[in-house]
């Protein structure tokens, strides 16, 4: 069987994996220079930056089976559960793993605790929910984030504590969106799931898989390559005049020719499937709507790393959807197990969404200059410290969750044959983060490989 995956992120690549231990001969074509995309990490002077997933998470559950395939299982080391939160012009501090430290922080007050605890107690339940597929929220599909959170969680909780937790990881508001996203938020937490990374950086992992080669001895391999630098333009369906017919089932045309398959996933963000697939069915025009965040990341790299007192020793910081700041998040590399002893450090700053117009087309220079003056509220003298800086732009960061996508994505997947030649992977079928891209791929594959068995 040979299978064509679009795009060498971690949901292309999870995919191409799954399909080359079932014996697939399997093909990724990916534009970038490089495998990862959002998962993937940038060496400054003083340490790694990574581009877009800043950490992993102990309550994914396919991230690590890849991690652990992959070998790097023992440079997986944790982050510090100390935060900072921004919320009503004032900073908060809290430790995810000191259930107090919530209330003596000042993040919540004594009037949120009764109502934080009686949601606690009911959505603990939520935990053994799936937290990569989507479609199995369809309960709170058309239900608002922020209505559901502040009925379940009360608004203490919702406000200044889920508000900027999901602005600072996804770049926009996103209690104003399906409240299937506050209730996987919700899930984790019931979860009590703690913060990791890889030394490294994140993209070790979408860099092992890109290699080709068998994650785990397995003697059904098929082959697994993958090729960069190669433009997409369009893939179609080839109509079979005769049941059992030879020839492709599908064909990609790139800017270096026609390619046939058996199978294509199509493991691309909304707007780029809706460029390349000639003949969508109702179905796939359903998922392919989704709207995305937009953000600037920035690494600020220092010779020396910050003092334990700055950012009162938090690795995160996260700012509410009401502060007036044009920042949504903030990450510190010396506040993970990863910094060693006599390395210098890395602050990822990263722009709300609404915030980037301006700055968009903007010289990398100026960025920076915005990024630090942005931060220098919290991190004093921090301009006359930088000593390397890098600009990432993500058009399309992280996909929303809109009213509805949940059945729409639990449409199609009902409606995809066994033996659809095309499949859709790409991030907008599930939530914005990449337990949920790696699920996506999975499930192609396993579609097309349950097609061929």
């Amino acid at each position: 069987m040979r299978v064509i995956v679009v795009g060498a992120g971690i949901a292309g690549l999870s995919a191409a994996h799954r399909l080359a231990e079932a014996g697939a001969e399997v093909t990724v074509l990916e534009s970038a220079p490089g495998p990862g995309g959002r998962m993937s990490t940038l060496e400054l002077d003083t340490g790694p930056m990574e581009r877009g997933a800043q950490f992993l998470s102990t309550g994914y559950r396919l991230i690590p089976e890849l991690i652990d395939a992959a070998g790097l299982a023992d440079d997986v080391t944790h982050v510090s559960g100390r935060t900072m939160v921004l919320v009503d012009g004032r900073t908060h501090t809290f430790d995810t793993g000191s259930v107090p430290s919530f209330l003596t922080g000042g993040v919540l007050r004594a009037r949120d605790v009764l109502p934080a605890l009686r949601g606690a107690f009911a959505t603990r339940g939520l935990a053994a929910r799936p937290t990569a597929d989507l479609g199995a929220w369809l309960d709170l599909d058309m239900t608002e984030g922020r209505v559901w959170a502040r009925k379940r969680l009360g608004a203490g909780v919702t406000t200044r504590l889920l508000d900027p937790a999901l602005q600072g990881l996804l770049f926009y508001d996103g209690l104003s969106d399906s409240a299937a996203l506050a209730g996987v938020m919700a899930a984790f937490s019931a979860r009590r799931a703690q913060a990791l990374t890889i030394r490294g950086g994140v993209g070790r992992l979408t860099a092992a898989l890109a290699k080709g080669a068998p994650l785990r001895p397995s003697k059904g391999w098929g082959r697994l390559d993958v090729e960069y630098g190669v433009r997409v333009e369009r893939v179609e369906r080839v109509e079979r005049r005769a049941e059992g017919a030879d020839g492709p089932r599908a064909v990609v045309h790139t800017g270096q020719g026609r390619r046939g398959a058996d199978a294509v996933i199509l493991a691309t963000p909304s707007r780029e499937s809706v460029a390349l697939l000639a003949d969508p069915t109702p179905a796939e025009r359903g998922v392919l709507t989704v709207p995305y965040s937009q953000t600037l990341v920035v690494g600020l790299g220092l010779a020396e790393p910050l003092d334990p007192d700055e950012l009162d020793g938090a690795y995160g910081v996260l700012v509410g959807t009401r502060e007036p700041s044009p920042l949504a998040g903030v990450a510190v590399y010396s506040r993970t197990g990863a910094w060693t002893k006599g390395e210098g450090d890395v602050i990822t700053v990263m722009f709300r969404t609404g915030a980037v117009d301006r700055l968009w087309a903007a010289e990398d220079a100026q960025v920076v200059a915005a990024a630090v003056a942005a931060l220098a509220p919290l991190v004093p003298g921090l301009a006359g410290r930088v000593t390397d800086a890098r600009v990432v732009r993500w058009d399309r960061a992280l996909p929303m969750v809109p009213f509805g996508h949940a059945a729409a994505v639990a449409r199609y997947r009902s409606q995809a044959a066994p033996g659809s030649p095309v499949l859709l992977a790409g991030d907008h079928m599930g939530f914005p983060w990449t337990d949920a891209a790696a699920f996506n791929g999975r499930w192609a594959a396993e579609t097309i490989v349950g097609a061929a068995t």
